[in-house]
């Protein structure tokens, strides 16, 4: 459980983000919102679970 925690938990997290970010891209380019689809191919071209981890960011572009 402890090497989960400290190594499997955090590749977990990243391939959920990615699950995340996918979903995004798809309504984005349903919407031909270009904004958030270079913001979501930056993110998922980055294949950095910490930049994956930064949402927050991609959310941004989704609500101005």
């Amino acid at each position: 459980m402890r090497t989960f925690l400290k190594t499997g938990y955090r590749l977990a997290q990243a391939e959920d983000d990615r699950v995340a970010i996918a979903r995004i891209l798809y309504g984005a380019t349903q919407n031909n919102d270009k904004r958030v689809i270079g913001e979501a191919n930056k993110l998922l071209d980055s294949d950095s679970p910490e930049e994956m981890r930064a949402l927050d960011r991609l959310r941004e572009h989704l609500f101005r």
